[in-house]
């Protein structure tokens, strides 16, 4: 190879890098899917409610989107629905019906046919609503002090009432 072949290829080199670098980095790269895992209502543990796995900046618009529980593979989740946004971008929803408790590790996996990479979304319960028995017991000690606090206010209003019967001859 000679010295003119050798500028050439070494001009086509730093000419081709930056998009090399644009196509090996993460994030927001056109094509790159990125996956967020949420659940459809507020989270209580012991009742029903949905996992949504959205998956957006698709392209081309053939993506696998698979579950897995505590790294076990979960066959009963709804089909990928891809839709069309600005663009040439596609963004998908895959739907898993479950009853969440404290312990549960979800992990929505989205895969693109030729790909060397997955992308993986994980879900862990995070601050779940209180349940109804903890809301009772609360509300039932407020009332109780609610009462308590009536009976002592009568209880005071009665006592200042009365006249003092030392002071009242003089």
């Amino acid at each position: 190879m000679g010295p003119e072949q050798s500028l050439g290829a070494a001009l086509l080199l730093l000419q081709l890098q930056p998009s090399l670098l644009l196509s090996l980095s993460w994030g927001d790269t056109p094509g790159n899917p990125v996956a967020e895992v949420f659940t459809l209502e507020p989270l209580e543990f012991g009742k029903p409610n949905t996992l949504i796995c959205f998956v957006s900046n698709i392209f081309p618009p053939q993506v696998t989107v698979s579950w897995q529980h505590h790294q076990v593979p979960v066959q009963s989740s709804s089909p990928t629905f891809l839709s069309a946004i600005d663009g040439l971008g596609f963004q998908a929803f895959s739907y898993l019906n479950f009853t969440p408790t404290s312990s549960d590790v979800f992990s929505c996996i989205v895969t693109r046919e030729g790909d060397l990479f997955s992308t993986i979304a994980f879900w862990v319960p995070q601050n779940p609503i209180p349940s109804e028995l903890l809301e009772n017991i609360l509300c039932g000690i407020a009332f109780g002090l609610g009462i308590v606090g009536i009976i002592v206010g009568i209880a005071l209003i009665i006592y200042f009432q009365k006249p003092c019967a030392s002071g009242a001859g003089l």
